[in-house]
């Protein structure tokens, strides 16, 4: 990634890129983003948000991978309980019009590009400026998408079938994540990750 590309300007290009597919983009946009958004160059493992910090906040991927991750305190173990790719994103509550936050915290797993859009700037728009409500559903319907078909892809499934179904519904996150964060977004151990890689592959069963 050159420094060029990981300028805050090129953050912005990618939101309005994003957009513009959805809704026609005038000057009005560029002066509302320039006004409240914060463009955010991340290091991967950079905390965006902590469970005990009340920011109501949507994070907008441009480049880079987000991931909300609880931990077990007992154990250490981390557990992904959801994932933002490139013109995705992730908030820290429930939905736009709740003061309730997400349990765990929002984290980089790849260095890139994050817009933060303050959930108060969302409200104060959304009815008045029908684009901004567009940005809105698109990222909502994006987001449940993605809980939907892992909810399908993992429940009442042994630990190899969740992963052969996790690879077929939801390729572009398969090819953005790595053995041990599908190992942790499905509840599952990477050696079942590299038995059922070694199936998709070939067509055989690893040998014990």
């Amino acid at each position: 990634m050159t420094a060029d590309s990981r300028s805050p300007k090129a953050g912005l290009k990618l939101l309005f890129d994003f957009w513009g597919k959805y809704h026609a983009i005038d000057s009005f946009h560029y002066q509302w983003a320039k006004d409240n958004l914060k463009i955010k160059i991340v290091k991967r493992g950079e905390q965006l948000s902590r469970a005990d910090h009340h920011s109501e906040m949507t994070y907008f991927v441009a480049k880079g991978l987000l991931a909300r991750i609880e931990e077990n305190a007992e154990t250490g173990k981390r557990r992904i309980m959801s994932l933002a790719i490139p013109n995705m994103a992730l908030m820290t509550t429930n939905h736009l019009y709740t003061h309730h936050l997400n349990s765990g915290h929002i984290v980089a797993l790849r260095s890139g590009i994050i817009i933060a859009i303050p959930h108060h700037v969302l409200r104060q728009f959304q009815e008045q400026e029908k684009s901004i409500d567009t940005l809105i559903d698109v990222l909502g319907n994006k987001k449940k998408r993605q809980l939907v078909l892992l909810r399908q892809a993992t429940l009442g499934y042994s630990p190899f079938d969740r992963y052969l179904n996790f690879a077929r519904l939801l390729p572009e996150i398969k090819a953005a994540t790595t053995q041990i964060e599908q190992a942790d977004l499905l509840g599952i151990s990477r050696h079942t990750v590299q038995q059922a890689q070694y199936f998709l592959l070939t067509g055989k069963y690893a040998q014990k």
